[in-house]
C-alpha cells in the first residue's frame, strides 16, 4: 500500500513538473513574440 501511495505521489509530481515546464516554455514563446509585435508597432509610431 505505501509503495502503491509513494509511486502515485512521484507519477503525480513528474506531470506537474512536466506542465509547469511546458507552461513556462509557452509563456516564453508568447512573451517573444510579444515583443516583436511590440517593437513593430512603436517603429510603425515613430515613422
Amino acid at each position: 500500500m505505501e509503495l502503491v501511495k509513494s509511486k502515485g505521489m512521484v507519477i503525480f509530481l513528474v506531470v506537474v513538473l512536466s506542465i509547469t515546464v511546458i507552461s513556462s516554455i509557452n509563456t516564453k514563446k508568447y512573451d517573444e513574440r510579444n515583443k516583436d509585435i511590440e517593437k513593430s508597432y512603436i517603429s510603425m509610431n515613430i515613422k
